[in-house]
């Protein structure tokens, strides 16, 4: 599971009114979706809590970028 989780807990609702129930604009949500942001860690919770997913699974290549870049790097070195 990745960002796609949001477009699926989004449904039928716009990304406007999702952003309005965290908080934000309908662009920032939208980056949330494909991937080109990630939110706070506090809405990174909240959206955990209302998903039913734990959050690490949600941005998956948010938590996972750093060690995938530091695994490649200590092969180089």
């Amino acid at each position: 599971m990745k960002r796609e989780v949001l477009v699926s807990y989004r449904g039928h609702r716009s990304q406007e009114e999702m952003g309005k129930l965290y908080n934000v604009s309908q662009q920032v949500w939208s980056r949330w979706e494909n991937g080109t942001a990630k939110p706070r860690v506090e809405i990174m919770k909240q959206l955990e809590e209302d998903i039913g997913i734990p959050m690490e699974d949600i941005f998956f290549d948010a938590f996972n970028t750093s060690k995938m870049l530091n695994a490649n790097a200590s092969k180089t070195a």
